[in-house]
């Protein structure tokens, strides 16, 4: 099994982010009006596995309209997202780092993708879509979908970004597997697993892919670096600190397991892109 590491831009946020308190009103107040010089700059990173049974992209990161000469740029982005999303994340995607272009470096097609799986709809993991559309499947757990259209998500997760698309929106089942035991077996045959991990947003889902015995685990936005599960930190951006603590100690479990090859989080600035074969 092989998987591609990509990173697909980055964002500008305020510390407190990855390791703060609680995201409420008055902290999105702070986050949206902070300096660029007081922020940190976090990767967004998207995987691509190469799998027996086809091409699976794992998110999208940010689109290239977001950032047309590379850099951030606030009107660019404020076309595309909303406008207070734009102000809190100040993204920017370097030349050549967009999913299609990517793809393109590695030979590939988004037509040529099997798999589009999406953990969860915030606009850093969905922005990107609109390049690879034409893969053959789009899969997004029901449970993401159901609340992101019902909830305080409806404004985090602009449906413009996404809702155009065909999906396949599988249920989650049970399974002794995950913080919440619920699992969608993509093949039915425990190689490419998603598993709820709650806290960020309801239906968010990991990703566990699985090769005689060992496995990886992309850990979404359950945390965004070690340093979260290790030191028991709970990410500031989220709605449920209770699930989020949850995942986080599942995630510490199964970083502890001799047969983890590795752990990654969508935002780890000690990630760097590359290819993880087991």
């Amino acid at each position: 099994m092989k998987i591609h590491v990509l990173q697909c831009g980055c964002i500008r946020v305020d510390p407190t982010v990855p390791f703060g308190k609680r995201f409420d009103l008055i902290e999105a107040a702070k986050q949206l009006t902070a300096a660029d010089k007081n922020r940190i700059t976090l990767p967004v990173f998207t995987y691509l596995i190469e799998h027996p049974k086809g091409l699976i992209l794992v998110d999208t990161g940010w689109c290239r309209e977001i950032s047309p000469r590379g850099v951030y740029d606030p009107r660019a982005a404020a076309a595309v997202l909303p406008a207070q999303m734009a102000a809190l994340f100040h993204p920017f995607v370097p030349k050549g780092m967009a999913i299609h272009e990517q793809l393109a470096d590695l030979g590939i097609q988004p037509e040529d993708l099997d798999y589009v799986l999406l953990t969860h709809l915030d606009v850093d993991h969905v922005a990107g879509l609109r390049h690879v559309n034409k893969a053959k499947h789009i899969v997004l757990p029901e449970y993401e979908y159901y609340w992101s259209c019902r909830t305080v998500y409806k404004t985090r997760q602009p449906q413009d970004l996404w809702i155009q698309y065909p999906m396949e929106r599988p249920f989650y089942r049970g399974s002794p597997l995950g913080p919440n035991h619920w699992v969608i077996d993509l093949f039915g045959d425990e190689s490419i697993q998603l598993v709820n991990v709650p806290g960020h947003t309801e239906g968010q889902a990991a990703i566990i892919i699985q090769n005689g015995g060992r496995f990886v685990l992309l850990a979404a936005d359950a945390a965004f670096s070690p340093r979260n599960w290790q030191e028991s930190i709970v990410p500031g951006f989220g709605f449920a600190r209770d699930f989020q603590r949850k995942s986080l100690r599942w995630i510490a479990g199964m970083a502890a397991d001799p047969n983890c090859a590795a752990v990654l989080c969508s935002h780890d600035p000690d990630v760097k892109p590359g290819i993880i074969e087991f």
